[in-house]
C-alpha cells in the first residue's frame, strides 16, 4: 500500500529516490516504480501530442538506411574488383566498417548508462582492440578467450588498466563453474553473452567513478550476471509453478532478510546457484548500498513475475504493460551502478526509467518471433493477439519515446537521435532474421503494424539487415559459441545476440 506519496508526477522521482536510499521504507519500491512508471507513460501520451517531433526521427531513420545503401553498393563494387585484381579493399572496408560500428555502439552505451552526462570512460584504442578480436570470428581465433586463466586475465588487466591477477583469476574460475551449471538449452539460447555483457557493465559504472577495488568488482560483477538466470528459470516451461513459487519467494526472502542463514537454498542447481549470487552480493556489500540493490531486484523480481503470470486473456491497459517493461528494464541498468559504486540521483533515476522503455521495447522487437512462440506477453504481441484493444501500437511508443529522450539530450549529446536509431536498426536486423528473413513490409503487416510514412521507413531500414553491423551481437553469438563449445559440441540453433 502506498503512503504518503507526492500527487505531481515531478516528485514521483523524489519519493522514488527517498525509496531507493531507504529513507522512507513505509513504501513498496516496486508500487512506487510502478506508479512512476505509469506516470511517466501518460506524460510520454502528452509529449506525442505536444512535443512529438516525429519528421526529426522520420529524417534521422531515412538518413541511416541511405547510409547502409551506400555501404552495400561499395561492398558489390569493391566485391567484384577484389575477385579479378586481388586488392585486399574489400577487408579493408570491412574492418572500417566494424571499427565505426564499434564506436558508435560505444557511444550508444555510454548515453544509455550515463544520459546526458556521458564521459568517455574508455580510450578508443581499447575498443577498437575488441573490434579487431571480432574481425578475426571467421577464424575461430576469439575461442581463444576462456582457453586459460592467463589468456583471460590479460585480456581483464588490459581492459581495467591493473597488474592485479587474484580478480581475474577468480572470475574466470567462477565463468566455468556457470557454464558447467547452465542447462545447454540457456547456453544456446544466448544468456552467456548476456552474462559477459553484465560482467563489462558493472566494469563501465565502475571506470566511471574511478573504482578500482578490483577484487570486489569482479565478486560483485559475477554474481550480478549470474542473477540474470532468474527471468529465465520463471520464464522456464520445465519447472512446475510450485517450483518457481518457490523460487520466486526464496528470492524475496533473501533480499528481505538480515541473515543468509534463514534461507534454505533450493535444490535444483541452477535456482540454488542464482539464489546464492544474491547471497555473495549481499555479503560483499556495505548496508546502505546492499539495501539499495535489494530493492531493485525485489522491484525487478516482482515486474518478472508478474509479467510471467500475463496471457493473451489477461485485460492490460496500455499503462501496465509499458509500466512493467519499464521497471524491468531501467532496474538492470541501476544495480551495475549501484554495485559500482556510482551515485544514484534523482537524474540517473529519471534517466533510467526513460531509458529503459525503449531497451525493453526495443529488445521485444527483437525477440516478437521468439514471444509469439513461447507466448511470452509483450506489448507488441499483445497488440495483435491480447483480449483488449490497444489505443496505440507499440513501434509508436517507441518512436515517441526516443524522440522525447533525444529532445532531453541533444544538447549535450547532439547525434543522440542518431545512436537510438542505431539501436532500433540492430532490433530491426535481428527481428528480420529471426523471422526467416522475409521483407520487412511482410513482417510488419503479419504483425499488424500501422501502415504510415514512419513504418515504410523502418521496413526500408530493416530490409538493410545484411548491411547493419550489431557489435552486441556479434558479441553475444562469440560468447555463446565458446560457451556451448566448452560444454561438449555446437548448436545448430542459431544464436543472433541477446
Amino acid at each position: 500500500m502506498m503512503h504518503q506519496v507526492h500527487e505531481s508526477s515531478g516528485d514521483y522521482i523524489q519519493d522514488l529516490y527517498d525509496t531507493l536510499h531507504g529513507k522512507r521504507p513505509d513504501i513498496d519500491i516496486f508500487q512506487l516504480s510502478y506508479l512512476y512508471a505509469t506516470t511517466d507513460f501518460n506524460s510520454l501520451m502528452h509529449f506525442e501530442e505536444d512535443g512529438y517531433k516525429a519528421g526529426i526521427l522520420l529524417q534521422h531513420i531515412r538518413n541511416e538506411r541511405k547510409r547502409l545503401r551506400k555501404v552495400k553498393r561499395r561492398k558489390q563494387f569493391f566485391t567484384i574488383l577484389d575477385s579479378t585484381l586481388k586488392t585486399g579493399i574489400l577487408d579493408r572496408l570491412k574492418q572500417r566498417e566494424f571499427l565505426l560500428a564499434e564506436e558508435r555502439i560505444y557511444r550508444f552505451a555510454t548515453m544509455r548508462d550515463l544520459g546526458a552526462v556521458a564521459d568517455h570512460i574508455f580510450e578508443m584504442n581499447e575498443m577498437n582492440n575488441w573490434a579487431y578480436t571480432l574481425l578475426n570470428g571467421n577464424d575461430d581465433n576469439y575461442l581463444s578467450l576462456l582457453d586459460s586463466p592467463e589468456e583471460f586475465t590479460a585480456i581483464a588487466q588490459y581492459f581495467c588498466k591493473t597488474d592485479e591477477k587474484k580478480p581475474f583469476e577468480w572470475l574466470y574460475s567462477y565463468i566455468l563453474e556457470i557454464i558447467d551449471c547452465c542447462p545447454k538449452s540457456y547456453l544456446e539460447g544466448g544468456i552467456f553473452g548476456k552474462w559477459m555483457r553484465s560482467i563489462f557493465g558493472v566494469f563501465f559504472f565502475a571506470k566511471a567513478v574511478g573504482n578500482t577495488h578490483w577484487d570486489t568488482i569482479s565478486h560483485l560483477a559475477g554474481y550480478f550476471a549470474t542473477t540474470y538466470l532468474f527471468d529465465d528459470i520463471i520464464d522456464d516451461p520445465g519447472y512446475q509453478d510450485e517450483e518457481k513459487e518457490h523460487y520466486f519467494t526464496n528470492v524475496l526472502t533473501l533480499l528481505r532478510s538480515e541473515s543468509s542463514g534463514k534461507l534454505h537454498y533450493s535444490q535444483d542447481p541452477v535456482m540454488a546457484i542464482s539464489e546464492r549470487a544474491f547471497t555473495g552480493i549481499r555479503e560483499l556489500l556495505d548496508k546502505e548500498r546492499l539495501k539499495m540493490v535489494a530493492r531493485s531486484y525485489e522491484a525487478i523480481a516482482q515486474a518478472t513475475y508478474i509479467g510471467s503470470n500475463w496471457q493473451y486473456t489477461t485485460p492490460l491497459t496500455g499503462t501496465t504493460l509499458y509500466a512493467i517493461a519499464a521497471i524491468k528494464a531501467a532496474y538492470t541498468r541501476i544495480i551495475p551502478a549501484i554495485l559500482a559504486g556510482h551515485p544514484i540521483d534523482r537524474i540517473f533515476l529519471s534517466h533510467c526509467m526513460k531509458a529503459g522503455l525503449i531497451y525493453q521495447l526495443t529488445d521485444e522487437l527483437r525477440d516478437i518471433c521468439e514471444d509469439l512462440e513461447e507466448k511470452h506477453v509483450t506489448p507488441f504481441n499483445y497488440y495483435c493477439h491480447g483480449c483488449v484493444p490497444q489505443d496505440i501500437h507499440p513501434i509508436h511508443v517507441l518512436c515517441i519515446a526516443v524522440s522525447r529522450l533525444s529532445e532531453i539530450n541533444s544538447a549535450e549529446i547532439p547525434d543522440a537521435y542518431d545512436l537510438w536509431v542505431l539501436r532500433i536498426s540492430h532490433a530491426l536486423r535481428l527481428f528480420y532474421l529471426k523471422s526467416g528473413r522475409k521483407e520487412m513490409k511482410e513482417i510488419f503487416r503479419d504483425m499488424e503494424f500501422p501502415v504510415d510514412q514512419l513504418t515504410e521507413e523502418l521496413a526500408k531500414l530493416g530490409d538493410c539487415a545484411e548491411e547493419i553491423i550489431d557489435i552486441e551481437a556479434e558479441a553475444s553469438k562469440m560468447y555463446s559459441d565458446i560457451a556451448v563449445s566448452m560444454r561438449g559440441g555446437w548448436t545448430k540453433k542459431p544464436v543472433y545476440g541477446h
